[in-house]
């Protein structure tokens, strides 16, 4: 009876019973953690791979290209599709989640099996990771003047300037002592943020938006745009030196002939004509110079609702058939006689590489942009696009209504540029000014 009474032992007993729950536990904790930084590696591939697809599609509107591009961007994050049981599935527009068939959005899932360590003991010797991320556009960005020169002068505003863009603001990318140049207080910046990278070497400060030095640096969502090769992009070719109504027919472009290429070192377009623009866009690309006749009304494209009514601001546009004109020889220029109006509307398509840029001057092309001189008007649904020229306004009498502009440099003397932004509002699901977001 003694013997049962002893107690020695009982807290060897336990302690071994409990060693063997703690190892158990232990087991499981090292496979779940292991499971967890699978689980975290795979969604930094996810989302990297979200990003470069969508980043790929609002370039390139094609969803196969998207897929290349987000799987190459898994692949470089450790994960390639095929490769050691890993499974990359890209899905333009995404398949689940808020945001599914909606084609401005690109889908990511990575997956993984991964070897259990413990489990194995439960008839459980890996466990399938997943990870899941959306990447897309679901807003405009904020800047609707970008003035890229990489030092020097970028924003120079003289006189009576008058810049009105409230509903966006404006970008100087020059870090450079001189990059903004207010000459005289008698003008006006109405915009959402004037930020200068550099320094403004004026003597007066541009009101009522001041602006905000040694801001940070930004990136155009354009990149650097190139207009169609030439000639073997031109689908119509025409040594025309003067543009009139009776003639137009001979070199207007459609969805079967998206590039129009005039070869005469000058074309002249003549009052009331209208270029026709098409659903995906056509380019008039000219290798010489173009002339605006004086007191002339020309157009590119069309809809609904024409620009030259006096719209300029909460404007709605719709039905659009857009066109650029496209200044592509090396010099040519765009010359508007006084009392001339240019009306134009850009391309509005995800299928046009040139979607929302209204004139197009390459980046090879440097010759002085200049877009309005003595009482001429110009009225554009879309972009002014040239990023190594400048641009230059000159004159009171006259200005520029835009969606906005691109440009090396911009020199703003008396006249007045409006800059009322609903080319990205009217078309948020296709302009190229959208700001990239991880949304799930």
């Amino acid at each position: 009876m003694k013997l049962f009474r002893n107690e020695e032992g009982q807290t060897l007993v336990l302690t071994a019973l409990s060693m063997t729950a703690m190892m158990g536990f232990m087991a499981l904790s090292l496979d779940v953690g292991l499971i967890f930084r699978e689980k975290r590696n795979l969604q930094t591939a996810a989302d990297a791979a979200a990003v470069a697809g969508a980043q790929d599609y609002m370039w390139k509107q094609l969803s196969s290209s998207a897929v290349t591009a987000g799987k190459s961007a898994s692949s470089a994050n450790g994960y390639t599709d095929g490769t050691n049981g890993v499974t990359v599935t890209i899905n333009n527009p995404p398949v689940y989640g808020p945001n599914a068939g909606s084609t401005t959005f690109v889908e990511a899932i990575v997956s993984r099996p991964v070897p259990t360590l413990f489990m194995g003991f439960f008839h459980r010797n890996s466990m399938n990771v997943v990870a899941r991320a959306v990447a897309g556009t679901p807003t405009n960005g904020s800047a609707c003047i970008w003035l890229m020169a990489p030092s020097g002068n970028g924003l120079s505003v003289k006189g009576a300037y008058d810049i009105e863009a409230p509903g966006c603001g404006i970008y100087v990318n020059s870090p450079s002592s001189n990059a903004l140049k207010v000459t005289g207080n008698g003008g006006t910046v109405n915009a959402a943020f004037l930020d200068v990278v550099g320094n403004n070497s004026g003597n007066h400060v541009t009101n009522p938006t001041p602006d905000t030095l040694n801001a940070g640096t930004r990136s155009t969502p354009w990149g650097n745009l190139s207009g169609p090769s030439y000639p073997s992009g031109c689908k119509i070719t025409s040594a025309l030196t003067s543009i009139t109504t009776a003639n137009v027919a001979q070199v207007s472009g459609s969805s079967g002939n998206n590039v129009v290429c005039f070869t005469a070192s000058n074309v002249t377009l003549n009052d009331g004509v209208m270029l026709p623009g098409a659903g995906d866009g056509v380019v008039y690309l000219f290798e010489g110079n173009v002339t605006i006749a004086t007191g002339a009304t020309v157009s590119f494209g069309s809809g609904n609702v024409s620009p030259s009514t006096g719209c300029t601001t909460n404007c709605t546009f719709s039905n659009e058939l857009g066109a650029v004109m496209d200044l592509a020889g090396p010099t040519s220029t765009l010359n508007q006689n006084s009392n001339s109006i240019l009306n134009m509307y850009a391309p509005a398509s995800l299928t046009s590489p040139y979607d929302g840029i209204a004139i197009l001057q390459p980046s090879t092309n440097t010759t002085e942009l200049q877009i309005q001189f003595g009482s001429n008007n110009e009225v554009l649904d879309g972009y002014i696009y040239a990023p190594g020229a400048t641009v230059f306004m000159q004159d009171q009498g006259g200005g520029v209504t835009a969606s906005g502009i691109v440009a090396a440099t911009l020199f703003e003397d008396q006249s007045t540029l409006d800059i009322y932004t609903n080319y990205d509002k009217a078309h948020s699901a296709t302009t190229l000014n959208r700001i990239l977001t991880l949304v799930e």
